[in-house]
């Protein structure tokens, strides 16, 4: 008797350390957006879009949604277009892009890249030089001559339970129900054992 309660309860507890263990890798989910407020040249476009991206350790893996009204047919691998290396940087730091952004093509086969423009602008005068930084999102098509300045916004989404997360907790679950059940076999039999009373 004591050698399963031993086994059940080592069981559990192996399961509960499993779940304390860091999961080296993390995937999350966000809806983004981009308006754009500025054209690049003047008379040139605004672009906008929005949809759904997926990160895996801080790089975007999925991207979906639509651009300038045209729906987004996948991600550009890093170094494919724009010299893209598709980070998302959560929190901003100071931007959720870097300069090399992510690039995607839409379902017509157009490249675009969402970039980050750090930089800072100083006014000079007789006591000297003020220099304050500014930082805008850009965005460029596969001509590099229609792009803009804009805002973008990543919310999170709701985040779902991971494979791994549901696999290690099935036997700390399973674990827990089989030293209920068994605390509370051996209870029913003391139980028993004290109703009936010493044997002759």
């Amino acid at each position: 008797m004591r050698l399963r309660f031993k086994t059940v309860f080592c069981f559990a507890l192996l399961g509960l350390t499993c779940l304390l263990l860091p999961n080296t890798s993390k995937a999350d989910s966000f809806a983004w957006t981009y308006q754009g407020t500025m054209p690049d040249l003047p008379g040139g476009i605004i672009n906008f879009g929005s949809g759904e991206l997926t990160t895996m350790d801080g790089v975007i893996n999925e991207l979906s949604g639509t651009f300038d009204g045209v729906a987004i047919a996948g991600l550009l691998p890093p170094g494919a277009f724009a010299g893209n290396d598709n980070l998302l940087l959560v929190p901003a730091a100071p931007l959720y892009v870097t300069p090399g952004g992510f690039s995607f093509t839409d379902s017509a086969g157009a490249p675009f890249n969402i970039y980050a423009s750090l930089g800072s602008q100083c006014s000079c005068g007789p006591s000297g030089c003020v220099c304050r930084p500014y930082n805008l999102y850009g965005a460029v098509n596969g001509n590099f001559l229609d792009g803009d300045f804009g805002n973008f916004a990543v919310t999170p989404n709701i985040a779902t339970p991971e494979p791994t997360a549901i696999a290690m907790l099935l036997p700390a679950v399973l674990g827990f129900a089989l030293f209920a059940a068994w605390k509370r076999f051996r209870d029913m039999v003391k139980l028993n054992s004290s109703r009936l009373g010493p044997t002759a």
